[in-house]
């Protein structure tokens, strides 16, 4: 699904609903991380000697701090950044390599996706392009191990529950940053496909870029509701004006359960905005960790 299609969408109903996948939907954070992503960057990267210094840097940076939920080409620029400045990393062997190039991809790009990458290495010198070219080799190893690794991978009970709720009363969208080939393949298998609009992934664009096409002024800013596991969910629904509604990491099931018997009410009937968002948006900011682990 590409922007275009999400500014031609026509609402179908006064509310909108906005849905994260991996984490939100499907309890598949640690699992795709742990065992697809970070494999993947030990041995396309050549990193072996400090794999466990990698498992804790990655992890940190994508589950349990700040930048949980963040694409991975972002994520990895920030490990490799911490890993530069570990004691441990620095005397050792190992050499981080010096991503420059992406950093200067990743700010002047309107789509975060392989093929934009792809793209941009063809316009750079032999040297900045084989750097890219490994960036790009670790994210397609990423795909292949995701596809062999994340099978078999149903929904949260809870968050059928949810989406069974919604369906039916708003036009709900996925909004989010994995790759479009992995949303289309786990929600269809899963056949939940048909209970949303639209799926938009890596390739669409910004999580914001996609609200801002879908929904910004064709529904009252109170009745859009973004539901996501990262803080990437609510600046996003924060920048067009929408309401959020957290799934805590570690603890979606009660966050569901709450969902599902008090914040679904609220959003029906208008009440959401206020002192139940508020306190939903306090206990989610105070659990995911500000400072590194290592550090303390």
């Amino acid at each position: 699904m590409n922007l275009n299609e999400f500014k031609k969408h026509k609402p179908k109903s006064k509310y909108f609903v906005g849905i994260d996948s991996d984490g939100t939907v499907f309890d598949s954070m640690e699992l795709k991380h742990k065992d697809c992503f970070i494999g993947s960057l030990i041995r396309v990267f050549d990193l072996a000697p400090i794999a466990h210094e990698i498992h804790i840097v990655w992890n940190y940076v994508n589950i349990f701090s700040i930048n949980r939920g963040t694409n991975r080409f972002k994520a990895l620029l920030l490990t490799f950044n911490y890993l530069r400045e570990m004691n441990v990393v620095k005397t050792s062997s190992v050499k981080i390599p010096n991503l420059k190039i992406l950093e200067k991809w990743i700010q002047k790009t309107e789509q975060l996706s392989s093929d934009s990458l792809i793209q941009f290495s063809l316009e750079v010198n032999p040297d900045e392009k084989f750097k890219l070219e490994t960036v790009i080799e670790w994210s397609e190893d990423v795909n292949r191990m995701v596809q062999i690794t994340a099978i078999n991978l149903p929904p949260m009970k809870l968050a059928l529950e949810g989406i069974n709720q919604l369906k039916d009363n708003v036009d709900l969208v996925v909004i989010s940053n994995t790759p479009l080939e992995t949303l289309n393949r786990e929600w269809s298998e899963n056949k939940i496909n048909n209970n949303v609009l639209f799926i938009g992934g890596q390739e669409t664009g910004t999580k914001t870029q996609m609200l801002k096409a879908v929904a910004e002024n064709k529904y009252d800013p109170d009745k859009i509701l973004i539901i996501g596991d990262a803080l990437g969910d609510l600046k996003a629904a924060q920048n067009i004006n929408a309401l959020f509604f957290p799934i805590l990491p570690l603890n979606e099931e009660t966050s569901w359960i709450e969902f599902n018997k008090v914040g679904y009410e609220h959003f029906i009937n208008n009440s959401y905005n206020g002192e139940y968002q508020n306190n939903q948006i306090q206990k989610f900011q105070s659990i995911l960790n500000v400072d590194p682990p290592w550090e303390n």
